[in-house]
């Protein structure tokens, strides 16, 4: 047991990544994976064709550099570069908290947020750069400040300014320097000794914007930047869209709203769960089965709350530890580090927390832990005056919650993959394309698919153009085509953008493309056929609206496209136009 116990990390570590290793094989999702993938596949070729995917540059720059080392390597190859990127969080971020945690919690707080999503596993993309990138910055501005080494103020600022340009709203994350007059003031109510490392962060982040730049210059693509940033604007400041300001608002409104109710839920569940502990101390059974229940509860608040169950456990970690004077300066710090994280990673996202949350909670959840612990030793008068009672009440509790948790992640993850629901013993089938080598689906998924690429390829070759309308970005990837209106997801645009960027099209560009029209919802599950699917007047959600729908009818009338090949779900198009 020895052993064990002083292995804890490396075995946890070789789990974690068999487990994602067992786990990336099955689940192929169009729209999320084919966006991300489309950009690593054209940005140094086309870059102009994937000028919305410019908005998370440095995300394409670094995909795209793992494409080239295997351009043949499709969706699992990317996946395996997920787990890379995963598992070099989960290790850095263990190695900021190991001095204050013990190993027992931080390794089942780590692997808590690894596998936080019911769906286990994304291909790699921006929000895992995102993370990664964060506490890599976290690492260096606390090493800068424990070890008084300034040019870790320099790196920090140099990184920030990649992780800004991984996802745009991550420049937000500026407020992590903060920390660093916050921890002088703790030491020794000296702010003028901040001001040494704030310089260099400066200067990092200057020589950061410069060597960004330069890279966009050198690379040919500053207009394609400049392009991408005006569509933002566009989209931030036009009504209905997904992504304008008003709606990020109150997505973020929503989601603390979420997270108030779910801490009062809790806080109930606790209060109870460790009073009936310390009534029932000396009776063994009636104590497992009380846990047993408790471990059901929990369960359950997990299961209905989602991530915002586990924002608001990171919340309460961190908020104690930051204004709690009993705690170490430097905890403090990491403390107000993972504060930051929280308030700002989630950001600039169509759902707020609810769709990244994950990415902000690597170093605020494990400090629940140490804040379970301390408030509860504080309160042993209200629950009991025994010291090891406490502990062991304590232990009992975490080590509850932390299992409840997997055992509903394991069972969610077996049934779905993202955006690709079903049980995994469903998930045996392949996609007949050389990209999707090795990924396996459902049955109908892969019908579905192969139907439709075994016709497509009839009618476009690599590099072609294609138009695919409207959340089929996966198209792209899987025939190496050059998304038509410059993003090769037209559903995320608003009707605004959407007829900008045909009329831009149509204008720059000489060749008609082939036009795939999809006839089912493809976001979360594949539906069924639907009939009414392309008539405007009988369609207008966010991401399906009717004014895009006659935007893209009317491309097809005016430039004289005639259906090719049809099915239930699809539609193929090939104008007759001569230009």
């Amino acid at each position: 047991m020895a052993s064990v116990s002083k292995y804890k990390f490396s075995i946890t570590l070789v789990l974690i990544i068999i487990i994602q290793i067992i786990l990336m094989f099955q689940g192929f999702d169009v729209c999320d994976d084919g966006f991300v993938l489309t950009f690593y596949q054209q940005i140094y070729s086309h870059p102009t064709s994937v000028e919305y995917n410019f908005l998370y540059w440095f995300s394409g720059i670094f995909g795209g550099l793992w494409h080239m080392l295997n351009e043949d390597g499709g969706v699992l190859w990317f996946r395996i570069l997920g787990v890379i990127v995963n598992t070099s969080t989960f290790v850095i971020s263990y190695n900021i908290l190991k001095k204050h945690i013990a190993s027992t919690y931080l390794l089942l707080a780590l692997v808590m947020v690894m596998f936080v999503n019911d769906y286990g596993f994304l291909t790699f993309y921006h929000n895992h750069l995102t993370a990664l990138l964060t506490v890599i910055i976290v690492w260096c501005i606390l090493y800068g400040l424990k070890k008084k080494v300034l040019s870790y103020f320099f790196i920090a600022g140099f990184i920030f300014v990649f992780n800004g340009l991984t996802r745009l709203p991550n420049f937000v994350m500026a407020c992590l320097f903060l920390v660093i007059p916050f921890y002088y003031f703790l030491k020794d109510k000296n702010l003028k000794k901040s001001i040494k490392p704030l310089v260099l962060s400066i200067v990092g982040f200057a020589t950061g914007l410069v060597s960004a730049y330069l890279l966009l210059l050198v690379l040919g693509q500053l207009k394609t930047m400049e392009n991408a940033l005006l569509t933002m604007i566009d989209v931030g400041n036009t009504e209905g869209s997904s992504h304008n300001f008003k709606t990020l608002l109150k997505a973020q409104f929503q989601n603390y709203l979420n997270i108030a109710l779910d801490l009062l839920q809790v806080i109930v569940v606790f209060f109870v769960a460790i009073l009936g502990l310390r009534l029932i101390r000396k009776q063994a059974v009636l104590r497992y089965l009380f846990l047993i229940a408790f471990g059901i509860i929990i369960m359950i608040w997990f299961d209905k709350n989602g991530i915002y169950a586990v924002y608001a456990l990171a919340y309460v970690g961190s908020i104690y530890i930051i204004v709690n004077k009993n705690f170490t300066i430097e905890l403090r710090a990491i403390s107000f580090l993972a504060f930051m994280m929280l308030l700002g990673m989630t950001i600039g996202s169509a759902g707020g927390i609810l769709n990244t949350g994950y990415i902000a909670i690597w170093i605020a959840l494990p400090l629940f832990f140490i804040a379970f612990q301390d408030i509860l030793s504080r309160s042993k008068q209200l629950f009991s005056n025994n010291s090891d009672t406490t502990f062991q009440t304590s232990s009992l509790i975490l080590c509850t919650l932390s299992i409840s948790f997997l055992i509903l992640k394991s069972y969610r993850i077996f049934n779905q993959a993202y955006f690709d629901e079903g049980s995994r013993l469903q998930k045996t089938y392949a996609i007949n394309n050389n990209m999707a080598n090795h990924i396996y689906t459902t049955e109908r998924r892969a019908q579905i698919i192969n139907d439709l690429l075994n016709n497509l390829e009839k009618y476009v070759d690599k590099d072609d153009y294609l138009f695919a309308y409207d959340h089929m970005p996966m198209l792209h990837y899987l025939t190496e085509t050059r998304p038509y209106i410059y993003n090769p997801w037209p559903g995320i645009y608003d009707d605004y953008s959407l007829e900008n960027k045909i009329k831009k099209a149509e204008k720059e560009i000489s060749v008609m493309p082939t036009v795939v029209v999809q006839k089912f919802n493809t976001i979360i599950r594949f539906s069924e056929p639907i009939e009414d699917y392309m008539i405007p007047e009988k369609n207008n959600e966010v991401l399906h609206g009717s004014k895009s729908i006659a935007l893209m009818n009317s491309f097809l009338q005016r430039n004289n496209y005639r259906i090719v090949w049809s099915n239930s779900y699809f539609n193929i198009y090939q104008s007759y136009e001569v230009r």
